[in-house]
C-alpha cells in the first residue's frame, strides 16, 4: 500500500492544479496526502455547529472549541452546501483549539451575485465576517483566519486568498478542486492581480496569480472531495486512488478529520511562526523588518491600520528596509483588540524605542502610520517621555483621521463614527516638537484631513495619485515616503 502511495499518487501531485505551485511542498506534501487517503469515508456526524446569522452569508456554522482559541478558521463548503462532511471537519478543527466559522457556498454566492457591481470584493467581506465574529465570540485575542475550502470551496477559496492585501490570511487550505467552478461576475483584481478571465457565457474561471499572498497547502487528491476537470491530466490514478480510499475503511471518518485537523494545524503553525522578541517589548504585537545592505542610521515604527499589518504596511516596510532602514511594525487590530488608554500606546512606544535604540546607539527614529494607525501617532508621541521625543525625527501621517480612537471596531470601515474617548488630531498637531508629513491620495479630496493642515508650521503634505489605498501602488507609495523622509 505505501508502495503504491509513492509512486501512484505523487506522481501525479506535481500536476494539480497548477504544477509551478505543487512542486513547491515537496516532501512535507507527501505525508498529508498519505493521511487524506483515509479521510472522509461517508459517516453521519452529530452536529458540531451553531448558526450565527452575518449579513449576505445568511447561517455561519460556528464551532468554538472547549477550551483556548488558538487559531480561527473560515470552512467554505462544496457546491451543494454545508453538508454532514463539513460538519465532521468543522468539529475536528474546533476541537484541535480553532474558532471554526463555515460558510456555505451557495448561499454566499446568491447574495454576493445580487450585488450589481463591476467587480466583486469578496475578500473584504471574509474579512470583515472574521473581525466581527471573532470579537461577536468574545475572543481574549485576535488573529489572521487560516482559509480552507473544499472542492468548489477551493477554487473560490483561492479567488479570495489571492484578491486579499497580503496578512489578511494567515494561510489558505485547499480540499479537491473544481475546475468547473465558474464565477457569475469577476472578482476585482487584488494586489496579486487577476485571479479572474472571462469564459463567454460560462462566466468567469479562477485562473493561477503569479505569487499568491498567503502560504497554501492544496490537497488536490482529498478522498470525497470534488476534483473535476482533472481526470484527463491524472489519468488511471484517480481511478486507482477510489480503490485505495474503498480499502482502508477501517479508520472512522471522525478520526480521519481529526488527524487532518492536526496535520494542518502543524503545517499553519510551521508557516505562521513569529520571530522570539526579547522580554521587555514580548507582549506587543510587534513584526521586525530588518534592514538589508548597510544600516542607515534610522529606525521606522509603523502603526498599521485597521485591518492590521497588512499589504500597505508590509510593502511600504519593504521599501524601508530594502534602503537600509529597520523596521519594526505594529499591528493595531491586535493591540486595540480591547480598549486601551491613550497612555497604555504611549507606553507601548516608550518601550519600543527604549529597546531597539539600546540595541542601535545613534540611530534616529521615524514613526509611520496609515488610516487608524495615523492618526495615534500625534498622540502617543505627545504622551511618551520628552527624552523619547527627541529621538523621534518625523511622523509620517497615511490618510489619518480627524481623530484618535483607541479600539478596533469592524463597524468603523463603513464610515466615520465618533468614539468616546477619541481625542482630536488637530490640537495634538499644532503642540507636537515632532515634524509632520501629512500623505494624501488626490482622489480622497477636499474632506482629507491633510487638507486641514496646508500651511500649519512643521507640517508639509505629500499628495500622490489615488485614494484612500493609493491606486495599490504601495511600493510607489513606499519610495515617495523615504524620499520625503531625506
Amino acid at each position: 500500500m505505501l508502495l503504491f502511495v509513492r509512486f501512484g499518487i505523487f506522481a501525479a501531485a506535481d500536476s494539480f492544479p497548477w504544477s509551478q505551485r505543487s512542486r513547491r511542498f515537496g516532501g512535507s506534501m507527501r505525508g498529508m496526502i498519505f493521511m487524506l487517503g483515509f479521510l472522509w469515508m461517508a459517516s453521519a456526524h452529530a452536529v458540531a455547529t451553531q448558526p450565527v446569522h452575518y449579513g449576505l452569508f445568511g447561517d455561519v456554522h460556528v464551532a468554538m472549541p472547549s477550551g483556548e482559541v488558538r487559531r480561527s478558521v473560515m470552512l467554505i463548503s462544496d457546491r451543494d452546501g454545508w453538508s454532514a462532511r463539513s460538519e465532521a471537519l468543522a468539529q475536528a478543527l474546533s476541537d484541535d483549539g480553532a474558532l471554526v466559522m463555515g460558510i456555505d457556498l451557495p448561499v454566499y454566492l446568491k447574495q454576493l451575485y445580487s450585488i450589481k457591481n463591476k467587480c466583486a470584493y469578496p475578500s473584504g467581506h471574509f474579512e470583515e465576517l472574521s473581525d466581527w465574529m471573532q470579537r461577536h465570540q468574545g475572543l481574549a485575542n485576535f488573529t489572521n483566519p487560516l482559509l480552507v475550502g473544499d472542492g468548489a470551496g477551493a477554487t473560490f477559496a483561492y479567488a479570495v486568498a489571492a484578491q486579499a492585501p497580503a496578512g489578511t490570511f494567515s494561510g489558505l487550505a485547499t480540499l479537491g478542486w473544481d475546475s468547473d467552478f465558474r464565477a457569475r461576475s469577476s472578482i476585482c483584481v487584488g494586489d496579486a492581480g487577476a485571479m479572474t478571465k472571462a469564459d463567454g457565457v460560462r462566466g468567469w474561471r479562477i485562473v493561477p496569480v503569479k505569487k499568491l499572498p498567503p502560504p497554501w497547502l492544496p490537497q488536490p487528491y482529498a478522498p470525497g472531495a470534488r476534483v473535476t476537470g482533472i481526470r484527463e491530466k491524472i489519468g488511471e490514478t484517480f481511478s486507482a486512488l477510489s480503490h485505495f480510499r474503498h480499502g482502508v475503511n477501517a479508520m472512522s471518518a471522525k478520526a480521519a478529520a481529526e488527524l487532518f485537523a492536526m496535520q494542518v494545524a502543524a503545517w499553519q503553525d510551521k508557516h505562521t511562526a513569529s520571530a522570539v522578541l526579547p522580554d521587555d517589548v514580548a507582549d506587543l504585537p510587534l513584526v521586525e523588518v530588518p534592514h538589508q545592505g548597510n544600516f542607515a542610521g534610522r529606525v521606522a515604527i509603523i502603526l498599521s491600520g485597521d485591518g492590521g499589518w497588512a499589504g500597505l504596511d508590509i510593502a511600504v516596510a519593504e521599501q524601508m528596509a530594502q534602503r537600509g532602514i529597520d523596521v519594526i511594525g505594529l499591528s493595531t487590530i491586535k493591540f486595540f483588540w480591547h480598549t486601551r488608554k491613550p497612555e497604555e500606546a504611549a507606553d507601548a512606544l516608550t518601550r519600543i524605542v527604549q529597546h531597539y535604540g539600546e540595541t542601535r546607539p545613534g540611530a534616529d527614529f521615524v514613526v509611520i502610520g496609515y488610516s487608524f494607525g495615523a492618526s495615534l501617532a500625534p498622540v502617543v508621541i505627545n504622551r511618551a517621555p520628552l527624552e523619547i521625543q527627541n529621538r523621534i525625527s518625523a511622523q509620517v501621517l497615511i490618510s489619518p483621521d480627524a481623530e484618535a480612537v483607541f479600539e478596533v471596531k469592524v463597524g468603523d470601515w463603513f464610515g466615520s463614527a465618533h468614539h468616546d474617548g477619541s481625542i482630536p488630531l488637530a490640537p495634538e498637531i499644532a503642540k507636537s516638537k515632532v515634524r509632520v508629513i501629512c500623505v494624501r491620495g488626490k482622489d480622497e479630496g477636499a474632506d482629507s484631513f491633510c487638507a486641514q493642515l496646508a500651511g500649519k508650521p512643521k507640517v508639509s503634505i505629500l499628495e500622490l495619485p489615488g485614494g484612500h489605498h493609493y491606486d495599490g501602488d504601495y511600493d510607489g507609495l513606499g519610495l515617495a515616503i523615504f524620499n520625503a523622509l531625506k
